[in-house]
């Protein structure tokens, strides 16, 4: 018997097709639903809250506020400005801690 006059061909083909269709309809629901949140993540609200300076280590500890959760970055030599830490902060490209490790004290008002 001939394989191609049986029909196993035309079956392959359609489960291809099938399968093919399944996929990108799949990929295109991921990026859909994904788009979302990717949005949110440029659109968090980002603040610097303080900066601590430690003399003895040459370290700069920063505390961020992002979006009311506490994170924390410390620069190793004090290499980056506070404009460039939260242009990083904003766009996600710097590796942040969770919670703080050095208090933020009140700045002193001075009455004049």
């Amino acid at each position: 018997m001939n394989p191609a006059k049986s029909g196993v061909f035309h079956f392959e083909a359609f489960y291809i097709c099938t399968m093919k269709f399944l996929i990108a309809n799949v990929l295109i629901a991921v990026v859909f639903l994904g788009s979302p949140g990717m949005k949110s993540r440029v659109e968090d609200e980002v603040e610097l809250v303080c900066m601590r300076k430690q003399h003895s280590t040459k370290t700069c500890h920063y505390n961020f506020m992002i979006n009311g959760i506490p994170y924390r970055y410390v620069d190793n030599g004090c290499k980056e400005t506070k404009e460039a830490l939260i242009k990083k902060a904003k766009e996600g490209r710097l590796a942040l801690a969770k919670d703080w490790k050095v208090d933020c004290h009140p700045q002193k008002e001075t009455s004049n």
